[in-house]
């Protein structure tokens, strides 16, 4: 076939797709037509779209038809009910189309009005799905009520009542797989596709949820029984040791909450993990630690339940029950073994759910509930270490923060993460909190700001070291912490009398930690990339303040000491004092000078040491005058006087050095 034979193939098959295009398009429209004229929407009919011919196929060997106008497609819109656009025409047979602009949009119709709003009882499937919750609800508290009225009154004997248990949960479930079968053969049937439902009583994995609510709530409620029996059987009869009743209650979850997973019913899931969490301790009568085992593996099999789905309210079901029963065994306290088995299974929950948070997280950022679990979690890991004395509390502490501080940060940097920062805040958080609380619980009353301190340079350092925001804030929070706690030694050295009455040595040592702390502060602040000049000055003031409060609280506390070792603490107070003016006026003249260097921050050296020198001079008259006393204030009023006399000349030379040359 030669190549001009080929073109003219290919329009005439391009003639009979345009006239089968414009065939549909008359049709919708008026279908459309004479359905808004039902309605009584009363479209005139010069606004009736009128049909359009169809193009004749030219034959094959016809000769060449004459140049057509250019071709333009007409835009597949739905026709407008009040400006109708002209009629369609045929394609030409053998022209490029010519680049036109977009049609705008048909204006709206001043009678076209909103759709009202649906009820909620009249949408699809709600009515349904209120009354399978509600039943599934009411049945399983039923059975709840049944198996413990049965167990006070001795009716029927244990074998007889779990065996009724046992059948109920049989046919609950058997009805609710036959019914979610034929859901599926139903859905599958009207959208033309074969029945997928012979392979497995639950359907395909992954496909579409096809499965309404009714088969979902009878098959909650039978995996919700079943659970509850074995439950009876292992806590409430003792008929099944502790191991193989945990196995067996985790076949039980397992087999319901692979229907859920199956046929991607997240409400189905959530009915498994909520009946059975909610009941069990009701029918095992407390049960201690075994229960809480039950509900760690809920709330692991929950997790697996979702798929590849992201299931916050799933999320959410599966962790409480778990956290609720932790805060509620550490109040009521129930013996050794209980405290032993609830911080273990505790400590190995919230380990997995961080493995299932990071996997949520990396499938979809947006998964908050992911967050949620392990704050939720991290909580009821802190109330099941309440129940224990020192040393073992602080040690649990201290390994859960060690635990969560090393997952954060491997969590924020290669090549695990970085992964969604909410987790990563998260569990740094949790962490930090963990060794705050380690700190407070194991330092003695005395040197726990000490302990809060030296935890801020190790945050510090770390924040320092990885360049992490995130680390940095957490470190900026224990250090404001410890802060709070230091404030109250410069308060004490302010009077001569609360000196002498306070804990120098504490103050003393607390003063050189915090010292640290703040050259910590600046080092880890210059290792981060990206902050603010506004943010970096304020830190910068922060830091002076604190390092000249710091600076005099240690020379009073040391002055203090050092006195009270010579028979006179009174005398090595105000000694103290004075050496603290001077030192300040020395701070002065250093920044003085060092802000006529040029650098970018030399103004505000300048300006900082200047309010340092008048502070200086304040403190001199104001406090040092009135609170000094002999030798020891004339010596002050000397020293400082003279840092003045000096500091001035050196400034007017070094001033002079630093002028340009004319």
């Amino acid at each position: 076939m030669s190549t001009r034979a080929q073109i003219q193939q290919l329009e005439t098959e391009f003639a009979e797709a345009m006239t089968r295009m414009y065939t549909v398009g008359n049709g919708l429209a008026r279908l459309r037509s004479q359905l808004e004229r039902e309605e009584g929407y009363g479209i005139p009919d010069a606004a009736r779209p009128a049909p359009v011919p169809p193009p004749v196929a030219r034959p094959a060997g016809s000769p060449a038809a004459p140049a057509a106008p250019p071709l333009t497609a007409p835009p597949l819109t739905a026709p407008s009910l009040t400006a109708q656009a002209p009629a369609p025409q045929p394609p030409a047979m053998r022209q490029p189309p010519a680049a036109t602009p977009a049609p705008a949009a048909p204006p709206q119709g001043p009678w076209q009005q909103p759709a009202p709003a649906v009820p909620w009882y009249r949408r699809e499937g709600a009515v349904t799905r209120v009354l399978a919750i509600a039943g599934a609800v009411i049945t399983m508290a039923g059975v709840a009520m049944f198996l413990v009225l049965a167990a006070q009154r001795g009716w029927f004997g244990p074998e007889a009542r779990v065996a009724a248990g046992a059948l109920l949960a049989a046919v609950l479930i058997g009805l609710g797989v036959r019914s979610g079968r034929a859901d599926l053969r139903e859905r599958a049937a009207a959208a033309g596709a074969p029945d997928t439902t012979a392979a497995t009583p639950a359907g395909v994995e992954g496909a579409p949820a096809a499965v309404g609510a009714a088969p979902v709530a009878l098959v909650a409620t039978g995996v919700a029984t079943a659970y509850l029996v074995v439950v009876a059987m292992t806590t409430g009869y003792g008929w099944v040791p502790t191991a193989p009743g945990l196995a067996l209650a985790g076949a039980v979850a397992l087999a319901g909450l692979h229907l859920a997973r199956s046929w991607r019913s997240e409400l189905l899931a959530v009915l498994v993990v909520l009946g059975a969490a909610v009941l069990a301790p009701v029918v095992a009568q407390g049960g201690g630690w075994v229960v809480t085992g039950y509900l760690a593996i809920l709330c692991l099999a929950g997790w697996w339940a979702s798929g590849d789905r992201t299931t916050q309210v799933l999320t959410l079901a599966r962790v409480l029950p778990l956290t609720l029963a932790l805060l509620v065994s550490s109040v009521s306290g129930g013996g050794t073994a209980d405290d032993v088995g609830n911080l273990a299974i505790a400590g190995l929950a919230l380990g997995a759910t961080l493995l299932t948070s990071t996997l949520s997280v990396r499938r979809d950022r947006g998964d908050v509930a992911a967050s949620i679990a392990v704050a939720l979690l991290s909580v009821g890991l802190f109330a099941a270490t309440t129940t224990f004395d020192n040393p073992a509390r602080t040690l649990a502490l201290a390994t859960a923060s060690a635990a969560l501080l090393l997952t954060a940060t491997t969590l924020g940097r290669g090549p695990v993460g970085p992964v969604a920062g909410h987790l990563v805040v998260t569990t740094g958080a949790a962490g930090t909190v963990f060794a705050v609380l380690a700190v407070v619980a194991g330092a003695p009353t005395r040197f726990i700001t000490t302990g809060l301190l030296l935890l801020a340079i190790v945050g510090l350092a770390v924040a320092g070291i990885t360049r992490s925001r995130v680390n940095l804030a957490l470190a900026a929070g224990v250090t404001l912490l410890g802060v709070v706690g230091w404030l109250q030694y410069p308060l004490t050295v302010a009077a001569s009398a609360r000196t002498l009455r306070g804990d120098m040595a504490a103050a003393l040592l607390d003063s050189i930690v915090l010292a640290g702390v703040l050259a910590m502060v600046v080092w880890a602040m210059g290792q981060q990339r990206g902050l603010g000049r506004e943010l970096r000055v304020m830190v910068r003031i922060a830091v002076w303040v604190l390092g000249l409060a710091a600076s005099a609280t240690a020379l009073a506390a040391a002055g203090t000491l050092v006195g009270a070792r010579l028979g006179d603490p009174t005398l090595g107070f105000t000694i103290g004092q004075a050496v603290a003016t001077i030192t300040w006026m020395l701070g002065a003249a250093w920044l003085l000078l060092h802000g006529l260097e040029r650098s970018p921050d030399a103004d505000l050296t300048l300006r900082t040491g200047l309010l340092l020198a008048a502070v200086s001079v304040a403190k001199l008259f104001l406090y040092d005058l009135s609170s000094l006393s002999g030798i020891v204030r004339s010596v002050a009023f000397i020293a400082v006087g003279l840092l003045l006399l000096a500091m001035g000349s050196r400034y007017a030379k070094a001033y002079e050095r630093s002028r340009p040359a004319s």
